[in-house]
């Protein structure tokens, strides 16, 4: 059978996860027990395409690991979601990324202890130009970061929208942020680009780099979205009784890749994304419980009823 042409290629963090949930975050110099415990493949980028092979949607990696234990689980948890690995390059002898979450059982909040493993970042020579050319989405997370700016190049030329999760301001990012169509950024990232203002403040300064549309996700508060057409709102978060925020952002970013796949206006987009990232906390882990097309309708369906 042959394989699905990419309708989405994603470069950037990928990772394992390794969670515990816990009553409360302990004092320093003590110790405790945790309740439950799991080890998942994790990371921005990665995770936004396990939402969309949830979905339905076809999608391409691109990034490194190192050939250690975590870089094989890495591989093979994308895999097994669908996610296609032909350009997930390994780098023999270094480590991969991975990350410690304690989760608080009462309200879901973590905790994220990371380590970026010394895996190096690609170059523009290791890019899979034909792959990216023939996509219809770019989603990116500001890492390998000349990669990065090579391929938004490409896919300005090509038609290609590209979409950035924005999730800390890093070094660089104002040269990759022209080329960016749509820009979904967390509130810190937010806070890191308009200091001291309300974090909405953020997504007018965001369209004057060229974005097509800038949201700005803030938890249990929802979001903000404005568009370069003036179109601007906020969308409520859905109420659900959360066992594990964490993924919640990458899951929310898959969602939005969706509406752009499906040609969708940006309130219905955001509003599907924020149904998406709902869902996802009904289980510990930032994948566990990433929701198929099928549970995120009904959701939107028992909220338009009430």
């Amino acid at each position: 059978m042959a394989r699905q042409a990419p309708a989405v290629v994603g470069l950037g963090q990928c990772a394992v996860d390794i969670l515990g949930t816990l009553e409360r975050y302990p004092a320093i110099d003590s110790k405790c027990e945790l309740d439950a415990a799991l080890i998942q493949g994790g990371g921005p980028v990665a995770t936004a395409l396990v939402t969309l092979a949830r979905l339905g949607v076809a999608s391409a990696f691109v990034g490194r690991i190192g050939s250690d234990d975590f870089g094989r689980r890495i591989r093979v948890g994308l895999t097994a979601e669908g996610v296609d690995c032909r350009h997930l390059l390994v780098d023999v002898g270094k480590k991969s990324q991975f990350s410690f979450i304690a989760v608080e059982q009462e309200r879901g909040r973590r905790t994220i202890f990371c380590h970026r493993g010394s895996a190096r970042p690609l170059t523009v020579n290791e890019l899979p130009t034909e792959v990216i050319c023939q996509s219809r989405l770019l989603h990116l997370d500001g890492t390998h970061l000349e990669a990065a700016i090579a391929a938004s190049h490409l896919a300005r030329r090509n038609g290609v929208v590209t979409v950035l999760d924005g999730g800390s301001w890093r070094p660089g990012l104002e040269e990759l942020l022209p080329l960016v169509d749509h820009a979904v950024v967390s509130a810190r990232f937010a806070a890191q680009l308009a200091p001291g203002e309300p974090i909405s403040q953020a997504l007018p300064l965001l369209l004057d780099y060229g974005c097509r549309a800038a949201t700005v996700t803030n938890g249990e508060a929802g979001s903000y979205t404005l568009g370069a057409d003036g179109l601007g709102f906020q969308q409520p978060a859905f109420a659900v009784q959360a066992v594990d925020t964490t993924g919640c952002g990458d899951v929310f970013h898959g969602g939005y890749l969706y509406g752009l796949f499906r040609d969708w206006s940006l309130r219905r987009t955001v509003r599907f994304a924020a149904a998406c990232a709902a869902l996802k906390t009904r289980a510990l882990g930032g994948r566990t419980a990433i929701p198929n097309s099928d549970e995120v309708e009904r959701l939107l369906a028992a909220e338009n009823s009430q």
